[in-house]
């Protein structure tokens, strides 16, 4: 009889048990995001924290340059949240009627000029018309955000034509410092926040920050998708974003936050 029972009893628990676990999962979600290549260290480290007590949740971080991401979205690829290094690609989308909400502006970043070479140290902005660098890494300013920003840098101080020549254009800020990090060309355009603490950190590294009075200020923004719209973890992960803590690790990584 006691042994009926207890059989009854295991039995009953291990349905509850399979109950929870089911609930468990049918809440748990998946979701893609689209991000600029220049977020690749920092937004890292916000999803890794963001999913800490989501353990059932994964995100998947695509990074290319925000051109390239907004076609895509405009063609059809389904992403839940876009994450872009500058504002009018996510305004545009909001403009298309491709987005439910406007975009909101999460962090403002800052464009370098580095170097990966001992050879080549940089102190200034003026560093780059030395007569044996042969090579400077630009992103593509169609397609990349900060490419833009340079193109506007040395207009503004009559570099460009001096330099133009020696142009070696990646599809986005990723390909473009690979391109110095690998020593591929002596000196090069990037972000602030792919260099130093969390993102590369060599003994030959130099960079100098670019006055931000010299081109228009890299505002960054985000839009929910509308693969998004009904996603309470695509939702979650973009207020994460937005929040106090996040803020701090833009900080960290070199962006100013308001």
């Amino acid at each position: 009889m006691f042994a009926r029972i207890f059989q009854g009893f295991k039995k009953a628990l291990l349905f509850a048990l399979c109950g929870v676990f089911f609930a468990i999962n049918i809440q748990a979600e998946e979701i893609k995001v689209l991000g600029a290549a220049s977020l690749k260290y920092v937004l890292d480290e916000i999803k890794n924290d963001f999913l800490k007590d989501r353990k059932s949740d994964k995100i998947e971080i695509t990074y290319l340059s925000s051109g390239k991401a907004y076609a895509q979205i405009k063609n059809g690829l389904p992403a839940h949240l876009f994450v872009a290094a500058d504002v009018s690609y996510p305004a545009k989308l909001y403009e298309e009627k491709l987005t439910p909400e406007k975009e909101v502006i999460y962090a403002r970043g800052k464009l370098v000029l580095w170097s990966n070479n001992a050879d080549f140290k940089i102190t200034d902005l003026k560093d780059i018309l030395n007569p044996k660098i042969t090579h400077i890494a630009l992103p593509n300013p169609k397609v990349a955000p900060f490419g833009r920003a340079a193109i506007e840098v040395l207009e503004s101080t009559k570099l460009l034509d001096r330099i133009k020549d020696k142009f070696v254009v990646g599809e986005s800020i990723g390909a473009a410092t690979t391109y110095v990090e690998s020593k591929n060309a002596e000196v090069g355009f990037s972000a602030l926040s792919m260099l130093g603490e969390g993102g590369i950190h060599t003994d030959t590294m130099s960079y100098v920050s670019i006055d931000e009075k010299l081109h228009k200020p890299i505002d960054q923004a985000l839009v929910l998708l509308k693969e998004g719209a009904n996603s309470k973890l695509a939702r979650d992960f973009r207020d994460y974003i937005l929040s106090k803590k996040a803020k701090e690790k833009f900080i960290k990584f070199g962006y100013s936050v308001e």
